[in-house]
């Protein structure tokens, strides 16, 4: 798209405010927050607040939003947001979400000529911050043309997944195998420590090795003790989104379901060995 483009933000929360710092720096961007403390995350940041949801959606040309849950997204737009953004603007759902919620969405927009990209992303705070998020896009091919440059602000990677709902299920099925990869990491740590090998021993040589894992590296990094239970919640939300989602289509993932959820019931104790240093 050629700017300078509005791009309005929702959202500015602890992976949301770093998203909308990066959109700031080549694009005009306008927020608003329920709070009012949310906007000390911004501090030096050029952007203009709006006093509602519904005033900022009549100023945008792209709406950006970033909230826990289809549910938030849609209470937003009932809310009269979707009534009040411009016709042939573009709303793009940061959230993980449904799928089937998200092509939803795409035909409650349609009809009121605004077009939906379903765009959630991998990375948390810390690529958030660095700029080195994962974006499952979800939408049409000329809709990412034209918002593709906003999302590239943050997003190191965005990957054009298919039509909308094909970003929730790439993300939901990306979460799937993340907490599955920890289980293995679980048991297989276990397996070790009753061969008497440090777990963070092993954990330095598989860095190298091709037993390493995304998940492996962050543990006792990005996931230290003090977060730990937090990360080992959001795992198991992030399993039942994925089962709950397959579950609707038929599928049987009980197997999966079952084998991820260990690995976010081990979280904590793996940390705690790998603290350790034993």
């Amino acid at each position: 798209m050629s700017g300078p483009l509005n791009v309005g933000f929702i959202g500015i929360g602890d992976q949301g405010a770093p998203m909308a710092v990066a959109i700031a720096e080549k694009f005009n961007l306008h927020v608003w927050a329920r709070r009012n403390f949310s906007y000390e995350s911004l501090e030096g940041t050029l952007f203009t607040r709006h006093e509602s949801a519904v005033e900022l959606a009549t100023a945008v040309d792209v709406l950006c939003v970033c909230l826990r849950s289809d549910h938030d997204l849609l209470e937003l737009l009932q809310g009269g947001v979707l009534d009040a953004l411009p016709s042939g603007a573009i709303l793009m759902n940061h959230a993980t979400g449904d799928p089937g919620e998200a092509r939803a969405f795409e035909e409650t927009c349609k009809a009121k000529e605004i077009r939906f990209v379903d765009a959630p992303v991998s990375g948390g705070r810390p690529g958030a911050v660095a700029r080195t998020l994962t974006c499952f896009v979800g939408t049409d091919a000329a809709t990412l043309e034209k918002c593709g440059e906003i999302l590239s602000t943050h997003s190191t990677h965005v990957v054009h997944m298919g039509g909308a709902g094909t970003g929730q299920a790439s993300k939901l099925c990306n979460n799937a195998l993340t907490v599955s990869n920890l289980r293995n990491v679980v048991e297989v740590f276990s397996i070790a420590d009753a061969f008497g090998v440090s777990p963070a021993s092993l954990q330095k040589a598989f860095s190298h090795s091709s037993g390493g894992s995304f998940i492996l590296d962050a543990l006792g990094t990005k996931v230290t003790p003090q977060i730990a239970a937090h990360i080992a919640k959001l795992n198991r939300t992030d399993v039942e989104e994925f089962a709950a989602a397959a579950k609707k289509l038929g599928l049987d993932v009980s197997a999966i379901e079952a084998w991820a959820l260990g690995g976010a019931a081990g979280l904590e104790r793996v940390i705690a060995r790998l603290s350790a240093r034993s």
